[in-house]
């Protein structure tokens, strides 16, 4: 049903654009450039892993939380727990670290000599490359 419902959907709004002069081939390339995103980024299976880690992560604080008197043991099986969840976390992407890392440090009101500086390219990218290797180097360290 729902295949149904998405393409007669599509069919009534294709009528409703085309009744706006906007033409069929411009309808048919802005939904192959979105399918082909969809395909490639997998946008919906990046959400269901956000997701599941959110959860575990949350499971583990609540169990964090519910210790009164954590020994040495509990902890320790905490912090198994927290390495195991990491290791199912998709590869950082360096260059939204970076820009986190600007962001956090303007809002602290720090010198602005000590932010990161960030490529262009990584800037462009930032969401689907991990620059795995690069080095980023605060704006002080460039100067010198």
């Amino acid at each position: 049903m729902n295949f149904a419902v998405v393409l007669l959907g599509a069919a009534a709004f294709s009528d409703i654009l085309k009744g706006l002069s906007i033409s069929q081939h411009w309808i048919g390339a802005a939904v192959a450039t979105i399918a082909a995103a969809q395909l490639a980024f997998d946008f919906g299976g990046m959400a269901r892993t956000h997701q599941q880690l959110q959860r575990d992560y949350y499971n583990l604080l609540a169990d964090i939380e519910a210790a009164s008197k954590p020994n040495e043991r509990q902890c320790a099986q905490w912090y198994a727990s927290m390495v195991r969840i990491t290791g199912d976390e998709p590869p950082t992407l360096r260059a939204i670290d970076a820009k986190a890392y600007n962001d956090a440090h303007a809002s602290m009101e720090l010198p602005a000599d000590e932010r990161l500086v960030i490529p262009i390219r990584h800037m462009i990218f930032k969401n689907w490359c991990s620059f795995e290797g690069y080095t980023y180097q605060k704006i002080s360290e460039i100067i010198r």
